[in-house]
């Protein structure tokens, strides 16, 4: 995903993310402030929200960060990566 396409996604460089509880029970990602689609909805069956309790936000969020970080780090390891335009010398 390029910058580009981030920009388009979250609006600008300095996005303030929220994650809410929808009506649904599910719980949502979105540019905050926002009435568009939420950028990522997670949904926890009852018997997986029974086990988390009062932790189920809290899991949720860690999901969000794992994945924003993710995506970031694969990001940063394009910028840094290096393009060999030559031939190789020898094949193996």
């Amino acid at each position: 995903m390029s910058i580009e396409q981030l920009k388009e996604l979250f609006g600008n460089q300095e996005a303030v993310l929220e994650l809410v509880q929808l009506e649904g029970g599910e719980l949502a990602l979105r540019n905050a402030g926002s009435d568009k689609e939420p950028l990522v909805t997670i949904h926890f069956n009852e018997e997986v929200k029974a086990l988390l309790g009062e932790e189920t936000p809290v899991v949720a969020q860690h999901m969000i960060q794992a994945a924003l970080f993710s995506l970031l780090e694969k990001q940063v390891n394009e910028w840094q990566a290096e393009v060999v335009d030559e031939k190789p010398q020898f094949m193996s």
